[in-house]
């Protein structure tokens, strides 16, 4: 599905029709791009493959300015193949208790990832030119012109229209918005969906990270309604 198939299923479920009164198409493009990046977040469903030149002398790194996609590391190789395990701080204080503070120079075996881009590497390198192969799960590349089309499968291009109309409807509030929770939840469903088949897959190929386990994600709060956050305020307050 197109981006112009996309956004004009969303006016139209939004009651704009052919002239949008309400819901500028750069409003509904930029909700359509959020979709498609929560979907991406949601399911790790997009994967590449870089070298990555490591500085040396260096071990802790932010990779977004590295590369700009970046979600979660899925695989690290050296130059000749073998996989640089994750660790844990903690497991490489144990292992080398001066690692941080005194490191010895090497060629990285193994690596820790935490938060939305840091990483470190154990031991860090010792020259210039020291190449790891890094397998990542990435953002999506952004929807812009009319023709283009997401990169997740097909049967999900549907998810990302119901996700643009719940989170248009969210500035009115109230019952408009309300009636756009069970889109949201059939967009989290889709989510889940493909998400048990990226993690599978994942599995299967011995990756260092699977997608986040959104079958034990307790949706409740999301699902209520305007009168279901009033009823809990006026609780709160007696």
């Amino acid at each position: 599905m197109q981006l112009s198939d996309m956004s004009a299923r969303v006016s139209q479920r939004l009651a704009e029709g052919s002239a949008p009164a309400f819901y500028p198409k750069a409003e509904i493009v930029a909700a359509l791009n959020e979709a498609n990046r929560l979907f991406c977040l949601l399911t790790l469903g997009l994967e590449t493959t870089k070298p990555w030149n490591v500085a040396p002398a260096t071990t802790f790194f932010h990779m977004l300015p590295i590369f700009a996609d970046w979600i979660v590391p899925l695989r690290l190789t050296d130059s000749t193949g073998a996989k640089v395990r994750p660790s844990r701080f903690g497991e490489l204080t144990s292992l080398d208790s001066g690692w941080i503070s005194s490191p010895t120079p090497g060629g990285p075996y193994r690596y820790v990832a935490e938060g939305a881009d840091f990483v470190a590497v154990y031991p860090q390198p010792m020259t210039a030119g020291q190449v790891l192969n890094v397998t990542y799960a990435r953002a999506p590349l952004a929807l812009v012109s009319d023709t283009d089309v997401p990169e997740i499968p097909q049967e999900y291009h549907p998810k990302l229209v119901d996700y643009g109309v719940y989170r248009c409807r969210q500035v009115e509030g109230g019952q408009e918005f309300a009636k756009t929770l069970p889109m949201l939840g059939a967009f989290l469903d889709g989510a889940q969906n493909y998400a048990d088949y990226v993690r599978a897959r994942n599995k299967g190929s011995r990756y260092d990270a699977v997608p986040f386990e959104l079958a034990d994600f307790d949706r409740s709060a999301l699902m209520k309604g305007p009168s279901g956050f009033r009823r809990r305020d006026a609780e709160t307050q007696s």
